[in-house]
């Protein structure tokens, strides 16, 4: 046989192999097939909807404020995740237009959602998620004036991960609330009145947050 016959083969294999082999040898998925958890740590700001007050016609507002959240994850499927998350804010609530004496208030809102997301790896440090999640809202005002409440509530989230090492990454994420007020329900009720009556309805709000994690 031929010397270029001999040589034909072995560079067309080596051709079609050579990009498989360097990508196991220069890129390797942090979060593949690995059995691995995650803790990620946030801050940010969630901002939301105006609340129309059902007898008065008043406008409830709830200023921006600042956020925390702690989120637990762990290997669910290749490029999929469960999640646990945490998150917390105390945002000011005011009656605009308010005809009444109604004072403002400072309410802890806070969410415990499980749910999950899919990854979207790249060849790069950077990859992409998208997520969901359910659970509850906790509407909790400052001071013992006014009581407390819980919701149904739902989440829907979009994320960027840049991996820094093996075990540490940037996240990124940007998640919408979905809270479910029941019908002729009343909020922050206390001193036989209450400081917010609403038709059934779904109160968004939106966080943007940053935030480190580690893998384990």
């Amino acid at each position: 046989m031929k010397l270029h016959q001999r040589i034909l083969p072995v560079f067309v294999i080596s051709t079609f192999s050579l990009p498989s082999a360097a990508e196991s040898i220069f890129f390797e998925d942090p979060y593949g097939a690995k059995n691995y958890m995650t803790v990620s740590a946030f801050l940010g700001t969630r901002i939301s909807e105006d609340v129309a007050h059902k007898s008065t016609g008043e406008v409830a507002d709830f200023s921006a404020a600042l956020t925390q959240a702690v989120a637990l994850g762990w290997t669910y499927d290749r490029h999929s995740e469960g999640e646990l998350l945490f998150s917390n804010s105390k945002p000011t609530l005011s009656m605009s237009n308010s005809t009444t004496s109604a004072p403002d208030i400072d309410v802890y809102i806070q969410y415990l959602h499980f749910g999950g997301r899919v990854l979207f790896p790249t060849r790069t440090a950077f990859s992409s998620s998208f997520g969901l999640g359910i659970g509850a809202t906790y509407f909790n005002p400052e001071g013992n004036d006014y009581g407390s409440e819980f919701a149904f509530s739902g989440n829907i989230t979009g994320g960027i991960r840049y991996q820094l090492t093996e075990e540490f990454a940037l996240r990124g994420d940007l998640r919408v609330y979905g809270t479910l007020l029941n019908s002729e329900s009343s909020l922050f009720c206390g001193n036989q009145t209450c400081y917010l009556d609403v038709d059934g309805d779904v109160y968004v709000q939106g966080e943007l947050m940053a935030g480190l994690e580690f893998k384990f």
